[in-house]
């Protein structure tokens, strides 16, 4: 039956109110419904004024439909037969009900709005209760335009429970119904208020949909769903409350009433109402380093960029569709090898998520490698300032040639502590290499673990050395500290004395 309604949108069948986009969690996304791409919703089906009328989802019809959602102490009212009961539909019943509206005086020039409704209830056998809220539900308690007398072509002529008025617009459905008023003679406000109950009686009442609800909701049969009295999905939940009201008030709540509550075969769980937040989780423009990839929604959610090689990070920047979704994964990523995936999560307001993902590729062609990447490539341990890692006796032309092999455009040079050039020979500490490339120049020193006195050798005269500075006979030079510090523990003792005689020994070798 869900799928009944749901499908006959066409037609709407089924239509809610949500005059300030509050509600767009009830509403129909189908395309026929809606636009992810620019978050719009139809709102011109017949009977339905435009921008207030919207068709509702399934889930919301599924709410609205299931009786066990109602069953409660003031919209039961929705099941009670609408058939007239004379121990408890009375005059004051009426009046109470009529109170604060615009149906607290004379119908015509003989009858008030009671005589009117109570004229209805006697001749056809209605609920004057379900007749007051059904035109409270139409018009309002303040009265529309369809009341008023006053429509050019239409003056004098009433319709006050909007019978026959449809349309793509709220000024044709007026005419619509106004054209049926004059059809009928409803010149007054007594008649428009009887003559309209004949209509109901005729049309839904004796024709079994003598409820609110099956008055909403055509389950009679035969062809189903195309016999309905209203259009607004929420009409018998809110009348039912005015009719609850209306017993209270006169203090009749607590008579005996006749409710028909429909029981389906093969039942599901009872539905919930939907989340009221908006569904919308589309993006509407995507940046990566400020290249638009789209400044328009679309329907894709797989895109590609290529940026060059030695880009090494990417900004990720982007905006929704809507304002109230949000954007999970925005920001700047390091990126990683040729190509890399990123992914954006877009989750609406009312929690649908939706996955983007980003390919980015680094064109790595005719990237020539920087100084660093070069000397990271070659596992080459350094820092700011020194060079280390090599063994005692590394020739100093097996160093350059191991860098340029990786990249040709490396100029390298070679200098002595004393500043001399060194082309060849083995490397010591204080040793600087000079490697530049176009405007680039990286100065990088030797420093070999246990060479403290920087002649290329581990001996008897660094340990010497290193035992005086122990013993504060002598001083050393920063990168003599640092190349006397063998055990890398931050300072220098004995134990570092002892490990450079060991490895002079031959007994364990200093670690690079």
């Amino acid at each position: 039956f869900v799928n009944y309604e749901y499908n006959g949108y066409s037609e709407g069948w089924s239509l809610f109110e949500d005059t300030n986009h509050y509600y767009d969690g009830y509403k129909a996304t189908d395309s026929w419904a809606y636009s992810y791409l620019t978050d719009t919703f139809r709102s011109n089906y017949v009977g339905g004024g435009v921008n207030r009328w919207y068709a509702p989802n399934k889930q919301m019809i599924g709410y609205y439909l299931d009786p066990r959602n109602f069953l409660n102490e003031r919209q039961v009212f929705m099941f009670e037969t609408l058939s007239y009961n004379t121990s408890y539909h009375t005059t004051l019943g009426v009046s109470k009900m009529l109170e604060g509206t615009f149906m607290t005086g004379m119908a015509d020039g003989e009858h008030t709005y009671v005589d009117a409704f109570m004229a209805a209830a006697n001749k056809y056998n209605v609920s004057p209760y379900v007749l007051v809220s059904r035109v409270i539900q139409e018009v309002g308690a303040h009265g529309s335009t369809i009341v008023s007398g006053t429509v050019s072509g239409y003056e004098g002529y009433y319709n006050f429970y909007n019978i026959q008025a449809y349309g793509s617009s709220n000024s044709e459905t007026i005419r619509n119904g106004l054209k049926y008023a004059k059809s009928q003679g409803w010149d007054t406000h007594y008649k428009a208020i009887v003559g309209g109950a004949a209509f109901l009686a005729d049309s839904y009442i004796n024709a079994g949909q003598d409820t609110l609800y099956s008055q909403k909701w055509d389950i009679v049969g035969p062809s189903y769903v195309n016999h309905q009295y209203m259009q607004n999905i929420q009409a018998p939940a809110s009348e039912s409350i005015k009719t609850y009201r209306g017993y209270n008030d006169v203090g009749l709540i607590n008579s005996s009433f006749m409710f028909l509550i429909p029981v389906f075969n093969n039942m599901p769980d009872a539905t919930n109402m939907p989340d009221r937040g908006n569904p919308n989780n589309y993006l509407a423009t995507l940046k990566i380093n400020n290249t638009v990839i789209f400044d328009k929604a679309d329907n894709k959610t797989d895109y590609e960029i290529t940026l060059a090689g030695n880009v090494a990070t990417a900004k990720i920047e982007g905006t929704t569709v809507n304002t109230k979704a949000n954007i999970n994964g925005l920001g700047t990523v390091t990126l990683e090898g040729e190509s890399q995936t990123l992914k954006l999560i877009v989750t609406a307001e009312n929690g649908d998520p939706r996955e983007y993902n980003i390919t980015i590729i680094r064109n790595m062609t005719n990237i020539v490698p920087s100084i660093d990447s070069v000397l990271t490539e070659l596992e080459i341990n350094y820092d700011d300032e020194y060079i280390y890692g090599y063994q005692v006796g590394t020739d100093i032309s097996t160093i350059i040639a191991s860098i340029q092999d990786k990249d040709s455009s490396l100029s390298i040079e070679c200098l002595d502590k004393e500043g001399n050039a060194k082309s060849s020979g083995a490397i010591a500490t204080g040793d600087t290499f000079k490697i530049s490339k176009e405007d680039k120049e990286k100065e990088l020193k030797i420093m070999l673990y246990g060479d403290t006195n920087g002649d290329g050798a581990i001996d008897k005269l660094d340990y010497l050395q290193v035992l005086r500075y122990y013993y504060e006979y002598i001083t050393l030079d920063e990168m003599a500290i640092k190349s006397a510090d063998v055990n890398k523990d931050g300072k220098v003792d004995k134990l570092d004395y002892l490990a450079i005689l060991r490895d002079y020994y031959g007994y364990s070798r200093i670690e690079q």
